[in-house]
């Protein structure tokens, strides 16, 4: 019964996350996978602002993954720039692991960052809303919503 739960609620994702998306402004929807938004600049200075906006909202940056340079050193392929940073809002962990002690296969939540073209960056963020119920347990739900509107209100501000 809970595969087939976390089937309906991956399968459902899936389709509010295609269905009126508009990439120019982030949404914040408890359905939507992502929330996302794209920005002028090159990768170093919209890492920077997203790094800045983070920080304003009580996030560290915990894990960096340059799969740009991974790629190359590992499989010599060339990519554009993609970065995928784990942050962590420590007083919102503590609160989802006294709630489901397997929290941390889901931490830190994920901020990617990805060329799209010349001066066009993507900043793009997991929705911990939507992530969460797919355990199933409600009493993640409140910290999930309050992530999920930390998270987007970095990307707002970007």
């Amino acid at each position: 019964m809970r595969t087939i739960q976390l089937l309906f609620v991956l399968m459902f994702a899936a389709t509010s996350t295609l269905i009126g998306q508009n990439e120019a402004a982030p949404m914040h929807n408890a359905n939507d996978i992502y929330i996302s938004k794209q920005v002028n600049g090159t990768m170093d200075e919209v890492y920077h602002k997203v790094v800045e906006a983070l920080k304003a909202e009580k996030f560290g940056v915990i894990t960096e993954v340059d799969m740009a340079k991974t790629l190359k050193s590992k499989i010599d392929v060339d990519i554009e720039p993609y970065m995928i940073l784990g942050v962590c809002h420590a007083g919102s962990a503590y609160k989802a692991l006294q709630a489901e002690p397997n929290i941390g296969v889901f931490l830190p939540c994920k901020v990617i960052l990805k060329q799209l073209k010349e001066g066009t960056i993507e900043v793009v963020a997991a929705n911990p809303e939507m992530m969460m119920k797919m355990l199933g347990n409600e009493k993640l739900d409140e910290t999930a919503g309050e992530v999920a509107d930390k998270l987007s209100k970095v990307i707002k501000s970007l």
